[in-house]
């Protein structure tokens, strides 16, 4: 019998749930290193089922970012300017979503499954141009990095994306 494994952020109208299920996570919008940022980037989006006055009141996708050192020795996660995670939350409803964002990194077995999903797909692209070839092997350094994440390594940093670290 296989068990889910979910998280809940009780918010003052509302519980958010999320259910430790690959489909309900989302990697996207992956940059890489440059000039005024020496960071990787990418989009982490969840699925959470949201319930108000114990009955189902439909389901949001909200986001967090991840910027991962050029070094791959650290993560910090940062607040999106749109879907956040940590929107029209109080504090306590914010170290919920921390909460669930260290489940995710460092503990979760769906999210861990989704990024070696992600790497197989990665080495079994055909890539040709030595740009190509160069960001394809930085992605797959980075994912692979994601498979390793322990509690040190990640930051929580409450910031807007646009704003310059």
């Amino acid at each position: 019998m296989n068990l889910l494994e979910s998280k809940v952020i009780q918010t003052k109208s509302e519980k958010e749930i999320f259910i430790d299920e690959s489909s309900n996570i989302e990697l996207s919008g992956f940059q890489y290193p440059f000039k005024n940022s020496p960071y990787y980037e990418m989009m982490v989006g969840l699925d959470l089922m949201r319930i108000r006055n114990n009955e189902f009141y439909g389901t949001k996708k909200s986001y967090f970012g991840l910027r991962i050192t050029e070094d791959l020795q650290s993560i910090i996660v940062f607040e999106p300017d749109q879907q956040s995670i940590f929107a029209v939350k109080n504090e306590l409803e914010k170290q919920a979503a921390i909460e669930l964002i260290d489940y995710l990194l460092i503990e979760s077995p769906k999210f861990k499954e989704l990024v070696r999903q992600m790497i197989y797909n990665y080495k079994q692209a055909n890539v040709v141009s030595d740009i190509e070839i160069q960001e394809h092997n930085a992605k797959l350094l980075v994912l692979e990095g994601l498979l390793n994440v322990r509690n040190l390594d990640v930051k929580i940093a409450l910031q807007k994306k646009n704003i310059a670290c």
